[in-house]
């Protein structure tokens, strides 16, 4: 089956609706591209998503880290690893 490259809107389930249908939530977010957040109660607690979109966002952090190493040589400036994950809020 063929994965779209087009991210589906985000679905909500519970984590014991999950646990019950894990493989049905793994096909979903695997080959229709659905992120699924997962609730213990009220709250968000995780997302499921593919591993295409997982990759999508690993790529953007890359980019991200990469501009700002970028920006502070252009600036002549180095950050410091201090400077770099109190700035991603880390």
């Amino acid at each position: 089956m063929k994965k779209s490259n087009t991210v589906q809107a985000e679905s909500t389930v519970t984590a014991t609706k999950a646990k019950a249908s894990f493989s049905a939530v793994l096909a979903r977010a695997g080959y229709q591209g659905e992120r699924i957040v997962i609730k213990k109660g009220a709250r968000p607690t995780a997302v499921i998503l593919g591993y295409a979109d997982y990759q999508r966002l690993v790529d953007l952090e890359d980019r991200y880290e990469s501009a700002l190493l970028t920006r502070s040589l252009k600036d002549d400036r180095f950050l410091t690893l201090d400077d770099v994950t109190t700035h991603l809020g880390l």
